[in-house]
């Protein structure tokens, strides 16, 4: 498990921001090449981390059985070539075509919540790629019905109080909940119904602790197995309140096993 575990968080990348909300997500090495900015870059330049960062403190039981099926599914259709590798040889190709499983599923994500950015700023915006129409016609739909009006869309948010920053995906009149923040997720739902995360609630509530006056938490997830009307989770007000208050300790928690306080920063001239 620990192993599984490690796998699971090399894979992951870490997103930072500045004070003003600009984002600091890479930084450009001696030899001129991309890498990913880290806690050593965060110090030097004040930076914030993001709420999924922070987030990554707990447990993920979630997604450590996703990746657990992403590996049974690699072993599974693993071509019958490799069967007589050895266990150590044949274990790493499983993991390199779990990773692939989940870079794939990462890059349809970002697909979907660009499609829906656009379609936010762009009512006559369809997407070129055609693989997107179907999940588009479902998700405009769905708005349609929804959503009255958009009040802002992919906005960045920094509590400085707290020292933690973040992009949250729609701010909206919702036709029957009234002022919501929704936070869209695309997941393979295997038998047509979406599974909910007790993480979900945390990164609402992080971002809906910046806004004023305070909007209802909505979890909005889009099936990436196939095209189908999206699904609504509410959140309710006491979990909303529980989820701000263990969101609120795990910033504390972050930053003290770090040793790095951003609230307590000053911004480098």
């Amino acid at each position: 498990m620990d192993e599984l575990t490690l796998k699971v968080e090399a894979g992951s990348e870490a997103h930072w921001y500045y004070a003003n909300g600009l984002s600091q997500h890479t930084m450009e090495s001696s030899d001129g090449t991309t890498r990913n900015t880290n806690l050593r870059d965060a110090r030097k330049l004040g930076l914030f981390p993001s709420v999924t960062e922070v987030i990554k403190i707990l447990a993920n039981f979630g997604i450590t059985k996703w990746y657990q099926g992403m590996l049974i599914e690699a072993a599974w259709t693993m071509p019958e070539k490799f069967r007589g590798e050895s266990y150590t040889m044949f274990a790493e190709r499983c993991y390199q075509d779990a990773d692939q499983f989940g870079a794939d599923a990462r890059e349809f994500g970002s697909a979907i919540h660009e499609m829906i950015d656009r379609f936010h700023n762009d009512p006559d915006y369809v997407p070129e790629d055609e693989l997107l129409l179907p999940y588009f016609e479902k998700y405009k739909a769905w708005f349609k019905a929804n959503i009255i009006r958009v009040i802002d869309s992919e906005r960045t948010v920094v509590n400085k109080k707290h020292g933690y920053a973040g992009t949250m995906d729609l701010l909206a009149e919702h036709q029957e909940h009234g002022t919501v923040l929704i936070d869209f997720k695309t997941q393979n739902m295997k038998y047509g119904r979406p599974n909910y995360y007790d993480s979900w609630p945390l990164q609402l509530a992080a971002y809906r602790e910046c806004i004023e006056p305070k909007p209802r938490c909505l979890s909005v997830v889009i099936n990436s197995k196939e095209a189908m009307d999206p699904f609504e989770k509410l959140w309710d007000d006491q979990k909303t309140k529980t989820s701000w208050d263990v969101f609120r300790r795990c910033t504390e928690i972050w930053q003290l096993q770090r040793n790095y306080f951003p609230q307590e920063q000053e911004v480098p001239a």
